[in-house]
């Protein structure tokens, strides 16, 4: 299926400031727990909706940054790490709670962080009770806003459920555009067949096909783009015998042959782990890519280039070299598991002595942490939204660490060929 592009709007701001109230209020719902007592917010919260004006949303709510050391520390790292993937930071600020504390410094914080990761800011002034603050408690607090940022502020009593529209008006008009997810596969021409290269093994899930297959599927449906899949059996594709490989070259062969005399093939795409085979099969005039390229394509906004990049730097690995092998969905590894048993083997094969380790689901090392590797592997992230993967994307530009993805750095093992072939269609 499609993946439903988001717009991520969170709420941010000191403990007890009204952060869970205003998501409450949003969604209306107590989708949130809310007290007087302070820290009540342990972890992210978050929730999807629809806001009219702006489209489909995920709304987070968030854990004070005021709150002290310990457990409190924690969760300041989440709310920061939440900060990096939002659209909209909607800052919200009780300002007598402000003005009494003397200080603004966690208001002047937010800002300051959500200009500086290119954030759209918005401030919800909580008017408790309808009660306006003065105009010297209100000029406080805005002051802690940077001059001239053209800031937009609510001033708004967040536990009156009747000013739920006003809210989402606000916050609508607040956030930068929706933007238009560009094509799955940009290249590709009107006429001319697609082979989906779909080797199933033994993790690949009963009952579906990977996300990233029917996602390729629906867009080529879309476009009454012709369609066939087909599965090689890779253990005889590899097996020692040259009989029992041959065999399953030449039925794949006699398909794509078949393919072609009924429809011109304009394009192969394979399962990453398959690239040694296709590489081998697919004849050289047959535009070749993998599922895991076309996702990291997509996930990035188009910034193929980068990864491009990052594979290169493959190359200069060496013996003691750290490598961080990150994917983001959750399951359990098994059998040849990509990320854990069939990157590190070919990684260790290329370049004995390195170190891989890895970071799964939604853990990411902080910039200080990832400047201790080499090279990032991070996966096609068909499991994540693109602003968590700009928000890792910036980790790592601030730690000078270049990155790549499965899909290429499966090609970069079986040489420079095979690398520019599954490359070659986005430059096209």
């Amino acid at each position: 299926m499609a993946r439903v592009s988001r717009t991520i709007i969170g709420f941010f701001g000191r403990v007890n400031a009204g952060k869970s109230t205003a998501m409450n209020l949003l969604t209306r719902q107590p989708t949130s727990l809310v007290d007087a007592a302070p820290g009540t917010t342990a972890d992210v919260r978050d929730a999807l909706m629809e806001i009219h004006a702006l489209g489909p949303c995920k709304v987070l709510d968030t854990a004070g940054l005021d709150e002290g050391a310990g457990l409190g520390a924690k969760k300041r790292q989440k709310t920061l790490a939440a900060l990096e993937e939002c659209d909209l930071v909607a800052l919200v600020v009780d300002p007598r709670q402000a003005f009494a504390s003397g200080q603004a410094d966690v208001e002047a914080f937010v800002a300051r962080e959500a200009l500086r990761l290119g954030k759209h800011l918005a401030v919800l002034l909580n008017l408790r009770a309808g009660d306006a603050p003065p105009p010297d408690v209100r000029d406080f607090c805005l002051a802690a806003l940077p001059p001239d940022a053209g800031v937009p502020v609510l001033e708004i009593d967040l536990a009156d459920d009747a000013r739920t529209a006003a809210l989402a008006e606000f916050l609508a008009a607040a956030s930068p555009a929706a933007k238009r997810a560009g094509p799955l596969l940009p290249f590709l021409r009107d006429r001319g067949a697609v082979l989906l290269h779909v080797p199933m093994d033994e993790e690949t899930p009963s009952g579906r096909l990977l996300r990233p297959q029917e996602m390729a599927m629906e867009f080529l449906l879309r476009r009454s783009v012709p369609i066939a899949l087909y599965r090689t059996d890779l253990r005889r594709a590899r097996h020692d015998d040259p009989a029992e490989r041959d065999a399953e070259r030449r039925r794949f062969v006699a398909f794509l042959g078949a393919l072609a005399a009924a429809e011109s093939v304009q394009l192969v795409l394979t399962d990453s782990q398959a690239i040694d085979v296709m590489d081998a099969w697919v004849p050289a005039d047959v535009p070749l890519t993998t599922f895991s390229v076309m996702m990291i394509h997509a996930t990035s906004g188009g910034d193929l280039a980068l990864f491009a990049r990052g594979a290169a730097a493959l190359d200069a690995l060496a013996a003691g070299d750290r490598v961080l092998i990150a994917e983001a969905c959750n399951h359990d590894r098994i059998a040849e598991d990509i990320g854990t048993v069939q990157l590190p083997h070919q990684l260790r094969e290329r370049v004995p002595g390195v170190v891989v380790e890895h970071a799964f689901g939604r853990e990411f090392p902080d910039p200080e942490e990832l400047r201790d590797y080499a090279v990032v592997i991070h996966c096609g992230g068909c499991m994540i939204h693109e602003q968590r993967l700009r928000a890792r994307v910036l980790r790592l530009a601030a730690a000078g660490v270049p990155v790549t993805n499965y899909g290429l750095a499966l090609a970069w093992h079986e040489g420079p060929d095979a690398l520019r072939r599954v490359l070659a269609p986005w430059r096209a």
